[in-house]
């Protein structure tokens, strides 16, 4: 499976690198190298939390909102009064974009004593084993790659991607849908490792693949490719690139008067696509948490109040808020959980280790709402297998299947509030 998966990072940083190219310039403001939030009126020991960001450089237009996430979600623990009366210090690294630059910084972070890191990087699989030897936790943030569903020290804070084929095989279903079309990056040839588990998911859940094919950010068109999903039959149509690139292909075959439903992966949907004919209309997305546009939720609410206050326009921007931004706030929830369940002394300096012994605590936590339940064992890789349902309508998104979550085993869950 782990080679069927790689194509996943391979196409997060396809998303990236073009929605890099073809963000606003005016919010790509790097969060810095070594930025620390200090302490307001918690008492005790810091809590040292390093975090590694690719804020800056070919990812930086989408990932540089989640660095403002983490930022923020340490600055409103530390005014709450800490965590348990620990102060959160938060060193925040930059990594560009970089893997040598991402690799030496995690060394960095681990020598300098951090108890625990924040992951916010596509480049995570370059480091995992070194900060794995210094038995460090990882808390994902970005939690799409191969470790968080393979490393014990790996811990994710909504769905892992050893259940993304079958999510988007499912989403397809609940939205109606009875055959599926599939088009992957071209940019890499990774990408191309998706369609033999697509197909093997599609057969299974009796939405089959009947075509399938490859398009370039820099096509002048996708007409071919629409207009053979439409003679293929395909009632809905799978995207793996950009939300740029996806509003291109929606646009190309509405024009060959072809109206699939759209199924996109709700890591990189922005709301750019509530704006493009199509897709505003007839999209479905599995999210791997709550979609941060449920803003009637109240943990979305706390959220939102934390960031307008600190960041004003970042959750504005259709074009760079994601997700992806949001997840280094479930990110930090989940930190808070694990030195709340290390039961710190007041005056106790806290390692990874205790950390570590936090987080495998963690069972049926859903971070106030945001998440699937999380439930770690000690030694045991964390898989999670559920997700949320999006869908647009009208321009509008909201979450679909009553709220509920969706898993691998077909079960649905009550959403926990």
């Amino acid at each position: 499976m782990p080679r069927q998966m790689r194509w996943m990072v391979v196409l997060l940083l396809v998303v990236a690198m073009v929605a890099a190219a073809c963000g606003n310039d005016d919010d790509n403001e790097s969060s810095g190298d070594n930025n620390t939030s200090t302490s307001q009126p918690a008492k005790g020991t810091p809590i040292k939390v390093g975090a590694i960001c690719s804020c800056s450089g070919p990812f930086g237009t989408t990932i540089d909102s989640a660095g403002k996430v983490a930022q923020a979600w340490a600055k409103s623990v530390n005014d709450a009064g800490g965590i348990d009366g620990h102060p959160v210090e938060l060193t925040l690294k930059d990594d560009g974009g970089n893997v040598g630059t991402s690799v030496t910084q995690a060394k960095e972070l681990v020598s300098s004593g951090s108890a625990v890191i924040l992951d916010m990087t596509p480049l995570d699989a370059a480091w995992a084993k070194d900060v794995s030897a210094a038995k460090v936790p990882v808390v994902g943030g970005n939690f799409s790659g191969i470790p968080y569903y393979q490393n014990p020290l790996f811990y994710p804070s909504g769905q892992t991607n050893d259940s993304i084929v079958v999510a988007d095989i499912l989403t397809a279903k609940a939205a109606g849908a009875k055959s599926l079309a599939q088009l992957y990056c071209a940019e890499a040839p990774q990408c191309q490792e998706s369609v033999a588990p697509h197909k093997a998911a599609g057969d299974k859940e009796g939405v089959p693949v009947v075509y399938s094919a490859s398009i370039a950010a820099t096509a002048p068109n996708y007409t071919a490719q629409c207009v053979a999903a439409q003679q293929a039959k395909a009632e809905a149509v799978f995207v793996g690139h950009s939300a740029s690139v996806f509003a291109k292909v929606a646009q190309d075959c509405e024009r060959q008067g072809y109206k699939p439903i759209y199924i996109e992966q709700g890591t990189g949907f922005t709301l750019q696509l509530t704006k493009t004919p199509g897709t505003m209309d007839r999209l479905w997305a599995p999210f791997p948490i709550l979609p941060f546009f449920a803003d009637d939720k109240d943990a979305v609410k706390t959220m939102n109040e934390v960031l307008d206050k600190q960041y004003p326009g970042l959750r504005t921007n259709e074009n760079t808020w994601s997700t992806y931004a949001t997840q280094a706030w479930t990110g930090g929830l989940l930190i808070e959980q694990g030195v709340k369940l290390a039961k710190l002394d007041a005056s106790a300096q806290a390692t990874p280790a205790d950390i570590v012994k936090g987080l495998d605590q963690v069972k049926d936590e859903t971070l106030d709402g945001w998440s699937p339940k999380l439930s770690f064992t000690a030694g045991q890789p964390h898989s999670v297998k559920c997700w949320y349902i999006g869908r647009v309508q009208g321009g509008k998104p909201s979450l679909a299947e009553d709220g509920k979550l969706t898993c691998q085993d077909g079960a649905r869950h009550n959403r926990q509030s």
